[in-house]
């Protein structure tokens, strides 16, 4: 069966009650919904769901969008025995909250950075797609 993404990376976010937290959520459900990579439940990876942590540790591309410096969502995968190379923190790209909230085009040009400094990250491995929005799909 052919899945919706294209590029095997995975995404875990963020989704907790401050804004942070819904925005990093929300760039996670944007990544999935455009064919950039498949999101998973950080709760079930959390609460031991096997098949997501499996799932989870058998990607080579793990990306983790936490809202805050907490980083909770890095926290969890690392309790679930997870190390994601790939992690980002939107208060630490310029999300200031509650004002950018509200703000869908910062929420994109947060997406967009996030799928660039993904793609440089990448771009120093041996593998082909870099993630980044100007490179085109074969």
């Amino acid at each position: 069966m052919l899945e919706k993404y294209e590029t095997g990376f995975l995404v875990v976010a963020c989704s907790g009650a401050s804004k942070a937290g819904q925005a990093a959520n929300g760039i996670a459900v944007k990544l999935d919904e455009s064919g950039f990579s498949k999101m998973i439940c950080l709760a079930a990876i959390g609460a031991g769901v096997d098949n997501c942590i499996t799932m989870a540790s058998n990607v080579q591309d793990l990306i983790i969008i936490d809202g805050c410096e907490k980083k909770c969502a890095c926290k969890m995968l690392e309790k679930a025995g997870l190390h994601p190379v790939h992690e980002f923190c939107l208060t630490e790209l310029g999300f200031v909250e509650p004002d950018d909230f509200e703000d869908p085009e910062l929420i994109d040009e947060l997406r967009k950075k996030i799928k660039l400094l993904f793609g440089q990250r990448r771009a120093e491995s041996k593998y082909s797609i870099c993630g980044c929005e100007t490179c085109p799909r074969k």
